[in-house]
This record gives structure tokens, C-alpha cells and sequence, in this order.
């Protein structure tokens, strides 16, 4: 009874000892991310390989619009193409080949636009400790069915040395399973600072109606060089949302990383005026960090369309919206069944708060969702708020503006 329970401890203390990634495929996990791309919202779904070297599954999921597009994928040598078809939104596969584990990067390039994911394949590889912790227990097992058998047969000494040599070998092997999270683990720098973020746009003076390249440049707050640790969360690199300074103008994407610490986006300025940008992003052990920015857009001054408010808070206070989208066919985006993205009047305050429901372990392609969706939240001040409630239907991602009056 006690090898048993020291050898369940063990075999717990290796599975715990595992070190956590934000980019790991592996044979027990896939990877989802995110990715805006010549205008097509995709996630990128890399499924699970068991071996290497062997094939890597790659599922782009395309939400509408979808419009013809050839989408080159390489990854360390092996490439493949997908062909997205006008108006048929869905899942699109392609299988590449992956020769070794650690870390790699999957490059999707599409209409001039190249995006480099990183990942890390892991594949079960016995340790040395391993080894020992197994092989210590399994001769302690049979080291002391061996002295039993002697001790039945009247050969004392014979029964103690191989009983002795036995709880050795479990001492042994239990001090290495207790040691065994401290060997090999990786070390991180759980103190870095936040990363400093940096916005521009190309072309630097654009005009309403121009396609317009959005651009965070993002650095380390102590060294000054290249942010080159984001974490995957909320199936994203980074959630970039731009909204115009009138509300008028919403955008939620997921800009591409075009190399260390860039991240861009295009998009179609389709008012004139200043434009608001929320980058938000995680970096490994370091927690989420909000980055903001503006940029104005040239051309004739257009007036907002007086819109009445949806809903009337009081400040400071949590409260529950409930969103009734008529259908029970909502598909989980970004691993959640709705989202709803708040911003104050003067772009001081942003908030981004999810559906209530639990977070979905769905690659996004199947409906579970519906009809309600609830978000809690709560207003720092009075004043007017802009919202934008977003859930995924038929491979459509629904966007519904919303005004909020909050009062004191």
C-alpha cells in the first residue's frame, strides 16, 4: 500500500512538473489562433501531432465575408496551399510536415501579407529522471517480492539484503520524483516589465476612403529591444480593436505578426476624423496589458447619427446585460460565446467583457450557443458609452452597436 501511494504521488508530481506553454502543440493539445489577414478573419486551429518527425494538421477557419484567396503555409521546409472560395466560410485543412520538436514558425502569406506564428511542438521524450523514478520503483517491486519469496524459504540474510537493497532503491527513487519539478524546468523572468507599445500608420497623412496599414511597434520596458514573448490568450496574439472617435467606426481584429515585436493590420478608414486603437495583448508570465493610441484620418467633416441609448446604468455599479440574438445556432469565437467591447465618450475608459457562460473548448464550428447572451460589467463614471455586442453565426461574426447612458 505505501509503494502505491508513494508511486501515485510520483507519477502526480511528474505530471504537474510538465512546464505551461501559450504555444504548444502537442499530442494531447491543438493550438487556436486568431488572425486578420487580407481582410479575412481566420483561426488558425493546429492540431495535435502525436510524433515527429510526422504531419501537421492545420485547419483555417474562415468566417464571412470570404472571398477567393490562395493562402501559401510553410513551416522549417514544408509548404502547402489553401484556396478560400467566395462565400463558402468554413473549415479549409492542408497538412504540413514537422521534422523535430521545439520551437518553430508557421508563415501564412496572402495578397502581400505575411504572418509568423510561433509554436512549440512537444512530443513525449523520457527524461533521465523519469528513468530513474520508474525503474527505482519497479526494482523496489520486485526486490521485495523477491525477499518475501526468500523469507518463505527460511533464507534470512538472503531476505534482508534484498529487502534492504529494495527500500533503497524506493528512497531513492521517491527523493527523485519529490526533486524532479526543479530539473530541467524552464526559468522565466517572472519580473519583466510591461512592454511599451508604439502606433503608426502607413501612409503617415491618410485620407477617408484610403486602405490604411495600422502598426504597433512593441518593446521591452527595461532592455528597449523587440517584445518577442506573446502569449496566446483568447485564442489571439493580440486583439486590436479600432473604433473612430464618433463611434461611428468599429473594427475587432487580430493583427498579424510581421516580425519581433511588430504587429499590423489594414483596414478601409471609412470616416474622416481621429481614430481610437486598443491593443490588447499578454505577454508570458507577465499578465494582460492594455496599449492605446490614436490617429486621424483627412477629408470633409461628416456629423455622427444621433442614436438613443439601448440601456441606462448606474455608475460603479456591477450590472447584467441581457442580448437576445433570436437563434440557438451561435458559434464560440475566440472561445467564448459573445463579447461585448464598451468605450467611454472621450476614449478614456475601455472595457472588453465576455459571455457567461464557460469558456468553450470548440475550435469554432460548432453551434452550442443561444439565444441570450449575458455580460456583466460595471461603469467607473457617468456619461456616454459606445458598445458593440459580437457572436459568430454561420461563420459570420454580428456585430450590434449599442448606446449606454450611465448616471450617477
Amino acid at each position: 500500500m505505501f509503494i502505491r501511494l508513494v508511486l501515485g504521488v510520483s507519477v502526480a508530481l511528474i505530471v504537474v512538473a510538465v512546464p505551461a506553454s501559450a504555444h504548444v502543440v502537442s499530442a494531447d493539445a491543438d493550438l487556436r489562433v486568431a488572425q486578420t489577414i487580407a481582410g479575412i478573419e481566420l483561426t488558425v486551429v493546429l492540431r495535435r501531432t502525436p510524433e515527429v518527425p510526422g504531419p501537421l494538421h492545420v485547419d483555417l477557419i474562415a468566417y464571412q465575408p470570404v472571398r477567393d484567396l490562395t493562402i501559401d503555409l510553410a513551416v522549417a521546409g514544408s509548404a502547402g496551399t489553401v484556396r478560400l472560395h467566395r462565400d463558402r466560410p468554413g473549415t479549409y485543412p492542408v497538412v504540413l510536415q514537422v521534422q523535430n520538436g521545439g520551437p518553430h514558425e508557421l508563415l501564412l502569406k496572402a495578397s502581400g501579407e505575411v504572418s509568423a506564428l510561433p509554436f512549440d511542438v512537444r512530443v513525449a521524450q523520457s527524461a533521465t529522471w523519469e528513468l530513474v523514478v520508474y525503474g527505482g520503483f519497479g526494482a523496489t517491486g520486485v526486490l521485495l517480492a523477491a525477499a518475501l519469496v526468500a523469507g518463505a524459504l527460511a533464507r534470512r540474510w538472503t531476505a534482508l539484503s534484498l529487502g534492504g537493497i529494495g527500500v533503497v532503491a524506493m528512497v531513492v527513487a521517491a527523493t527523485v520524483a519529490v526533486v524532479s519539478p526543479q530539473l530541467g524546468s524552464e526559468v522565466r523572468d517572472s519580473g519583466r516589465p510591461n512592454a511599451q507599445g508604439f502606433l503608426s500608420v502607413t501612409p503617415a497623412q491618410p485620407r477617408a476612403g484610403d486602405e490604411v496599414i495600422v502598426r504597433f511597434e512593441l518593446v521591452d520596458g527595461s532592455t528597449g529591444l523587440p517584445v518577442n514573448d506573446l502569449a496566446v490568450h483568447h485564442d489571439a496574439l493580440a486583439h486590436l480593436v479600432i473604433t473612430s472617435e464618433d463611434g461611428e467606426f468599429f473594427t475587432h481584429v487580430h493583427p498579424i505578426r510581421t516580425s519581433e515585436g511588430r504587429l499590423e493590420t489594414r483596414l478601409i478608414a471609412a470616416r474622416p476624423g481621429r481614430y481610437l486603437a486598443y491593443l490588447d495583448l499578454e505577454r508570458l508570465d507577465a499578465g494582460g496589458q492594455l496599449i492605446s493610441g490614436t490617429f486621424d484620418v483627412g477629408g470633409p467633416a461628416h456629423e455622427a447619427s444621433p442614436r438613443a441609448a439601448s440601456w441606462r446604468f448606474p455608475a460603479g455599479r456591477p450590472v447584467t446585460v441581457e442580448v437576445d440574438t433570436g437563434t440557438t445556432g451561435l458559434q464560440p469565437w475566440l472561445g467564448m460565446a459573445g463579447h461585448m467591447i464598451t468605450r467611454d465618450h472621450a476614449g478614456t475608459f475601455f472595457g472588453h467583457v465576455h459571455e457567461q457562460s464557460p469558456m468553450s473548448i470548440s475550435d469554432g464550428t460548432v453551434a452550442q450557443h443561444g439565444p441570450k447572451l449575458r455580460f456583466t460589467m460595471s461603469f467607473p463614471k457617468p456619461g456616454k458609452y459606445f458598445a458593440w455586442v459580437q457572436y459568430v453565426q454561420d461563420f459570420k461574426v454580428v456585430t450590434v452597436p449599442h448606446v449606454i447612458e450611465v448616471f450617477s
